[in-house]
């Protein structure tokens, strides 16, 4: 719970600790950024932003440079949103007035609850490297995902490359597999999607085609490019390469 002005923030914090709430407190963003780098796991964070009270935005941009994987979990406090909002957010965080604090509970509440859901398919919790697997083509999929379990990957498949944005919006993964040429999103838009949205898993992705054309290198240069169905070692030391940095 950020907030400069120590009235409010104790407000808040009553009002969120008789909510269900464990409430940490902060009324800078200095001390804020210390408790987002602490031990403690943070589940949602809630935050002023208006054009009086700018400290949400602070703390956000910091968040987006050290601690992205906190970039979806801020509820922020506005009676009208300041014009850099939405470039800065991205649509990836709510607004709510100080005056509508039942709803700017619920709207914390859900936010926790899509932390604690992990994405269909997937265990909250496993030892093994986590694989996103994307490809429209089923059967193919589901064969991916077989020889890729058998060789000690917990694997989520999605089919298509929407299912695949909705899978990297609920979690990140330890590696990701994209079919380059998917019909309702291919896996050049997934990966453009990432560089916005998820940068830090662009180092993660790799890409799979039917065809011997790689024409990657305008949008992902660098990034490994296979032959469905040929490079499979090829494919499996670049993954066990990835994973190893998890």
């Amino acid at each position: 719970m950020v907030h400069g002005d120590g009235d409010v923030l104790d407000l808040l914090t009553r009002w969120f600790e008789q909510s269900g709430f464990e409430v940490l407190p902060a009324v800078s963003a200095f001390r804020a950024q210390s408790q987002l780098t602490g031990t403690r796991g943070i589940e949602v964070v809630i935050a002023p932003w208006d054009d009086s009270r700018p400290v949400g935005g602070d703390v956000y941009r910091w968040v987006l440079g050290h601690k992205p994987e906190l970039r979806t979990r801020f509820v922020f406090i506005a009676d009208e949103v300041p014009a850099e909002f939405d470039a800065v957010v991205g649509g990836r965080c709510l607004a709510v007035p100080l005056s509508a604090l039942d709803e700017l509970s619920r709207v914390a509440h859900a936010v926790v609850a899509r932390v604690r859901t992990p994405p269909r398919g997937l265990p909250a919790f496993s030892d093994k490297p986590t694989l996103l697997v994307a490809d429209d083509d089923p059967m193919l999929l589901e064969a991916m995902a077989g020889a890729l379990e058998a060789a000690g990957y917990t694997v989520f498949h999605a089919e298509g490359g929407r299912a695949a944005i909705g899978s990297l919006q609920a979690r990140d993964f330890d590696a990701i597999i994209l079919d380059w040429h998917m019909h309702d999103a291919s896996g050049a838009e997934v990966y453009e999607w990432v560089l916005e949205n998820k940068p830090q898993l662009a180092a993660r992705c790799v890409f799979l085609s039917g065809t011997d054309e790689d024409d990657s290198g305008p949008i992902a240069p660098g990034r490994p490019m296979f032959r469905k169905g040929q490079d499979s070692q090829a494919l499996a030391d670049t993954l066990k390469r990835i994973t190893d940095l998890r």
